[in-house]
């Protein structure tokens, strides 16, 4: 770390004020501590993006029934509505019902469960095809989905990870909503809720280092590579920020190296995703076909469409449709300048209706968010790479009583990749911190 002053202390430093540092910092602030909460952004939310007319630009879903989510939302009085609709697909320029699985997808997932050694899903969905052919048509739609819904590469992504993951609440079938107003309401709760006598929270303050030892950690940050020091640091970044080998803007570096950390780090990986929110003069997948779509959540396209996965606003009835693409093909369009992004977009939304509707007069404006050019995100969320059962919770482990994780990449508990999981990982790092440092 640089020579630089020390100008400021706190009990607890949390780095990164998306929702895992701000429910680390409300706990801390509750029990008393004191707490410097340090953002790199010039906003709160991290992978949140609402933006002020109530558009998602980030996480959207609220999946299954978590209660780190769902008692946020009651004590704020925001309501969380359930999505409902049916899903269409597109095949040979007709559009017909959808279903969200089969028996042979869920007979491999059952396959997957029992095997003893991990390996990638494309090795397990090869293996299983060579043996049984009618396993083809589940197995690519296996592939797919593991792409689509988990932004994972299928030739990196641990096939046991995934489909523990597919048998929890947070899968693609369980049932789905969205807090009221989007998830910015609930970001505006967390922040209200800081006790401003004990939360010190300073936007636009990257982190360059972090350097800890004797049982005191040292954080240097801001333009000014100010010098922080405290007995315990929580750190929420993503994965992908945590020491690198080869440094990136935007990442910290720890001294010592988080060398203990190394094979966690290795075990996880930042999923790319796309989401392009399109707004057109009305809602038109209502009326075209005679109205055969006016309670349509989901559309999905052909397979050799640039996005292939689209939803609406339902069960409110908006001209907002979202476009959305994961995995590799998300990770080489991501390269592209969001002009080019967009126009794929529109491109794959004209695919999936055809000649029903002309989308270039329909179309009144585009928004992205390039995740993966984040500097602070470098990526959607995360999944688990073969051999890295145990990644999350050894990431999530203290290292000397200085050093805590939370964030969506540290949920053991099966919340990982989602707004829950962050939350709950917050919560979980505030009261480690507590109990390693209560008579402090």
């Amino acid at each position: 770390m640089k020579d630089s002053a020390l100008v400021h202390d706190a009990d607890v430093i949390v780095i990164g004020a998306g929702v895992a540092g701000l429910a680390a910092a409300r706990g801390l602030a509750e029990a008393g501590r004191s707490v410097l909460l340090v953002e790199a952004r010039d906003r709160a939310g991290g992978r949140l993006m609402t933006t002020v007319d109530g558009v998602e630009l980030g996480a959207e879903f609220i999946h299954g029934s978590p209660p780190a989510t769902l008692s946020l939302l009651d004590e704020a009085g925001i309501a969380a509505i359930e999505t409902m609709g049916t899903a269409w697909v597109a095949e040979n320029g007709r559009i017909k019902p959808a279903s969200w699985g089969s028996a042979n997808v869920h007979a491999m997932m059952q396959l997957a469960d029992r095997l003893e050694a991990d390996m990638s899903v494309d090795d397990f969905l090869n293996r299983v095809v060579k043996q049984d052919r009618q396993f083809f048509d589940a197995a690519e739609s296996m592939r797919r989905r593991v792409s689509g819904f988990d932004a994972a590469d299928p030739q990196r992504a641990s096939v046991k990870a995934i489909v523990k993951e597919w048998m929890g609440e947070a899968s693609a079938e369980s049932e789905a909503a969205r807090p009221a107003g989007g998830y910015g309401t609930l970001v505006a709760h967390m922040l209200e809720g800081l006790n401003p006598e004990r939360v010190d929270l300073r936007y636009g303050h990257v982190v360059q280092s972090i350097q800890w030892t004797n049982g005191a950690v040292d954080v240097e940050h801001g333009e000014k590579q100010e010098r922080v020091r405290a007995r315990a640091v929580i750190v929420t970044v993503p994965v992908g920020l945590l020491d690198p080998a080869t440094y990136v803007p935007g990442a910290i570096r720890f001294d010592p190296p988080l060398s203990a950390k190394r094979r966690a780090i290795d075990g996880l990986a930042m999923g790319p995703a796309l989401k392009v929110m399109l707004r057109f003069s009305d809602p038109f997948w209502e009326r075209i076909d005679s109205g055969r779509y006016s309670d349509a959540s989901f559309f999905f396209a052909r397979h050799d469409a640039e996005f292939s996965t689209f939803w609406t606003a339902l069960p409110a009835h908006t001209p907002w449709l979202c476009a959305w693409l994961g995995g590799p093909p998300a990770a080489a369009l991501s390269l592209q300048s969001d002009d080019v992004i967009r126009a794929k977009a529109v491109e794959s939304v004209q695919a999936l209706f055809g000649d029903r509707i002309r989308i270039a007069d329909a179309l009144v404006e585009t928004r992205v968010h390039n995740w993966q050019r984040d500097p602070f995100a470098r990526g959607a969320y995360t999944y688990v790479t073969v051999g890295g059962l145990s990644a999350r919770r050894e990431l999530a482990a203290p290292m000397d009583g200085m050093l805590f994780f939370a964030g969506e990449a540290t949920d053991d508990t099966g919340e990982a990749t989602t707004v829950a999981g962050a939350i709950a990982s917050g919560e979980r790092a505030a009261r480690e911190v507590m109990a390693r440092h209560h008579g402090d």
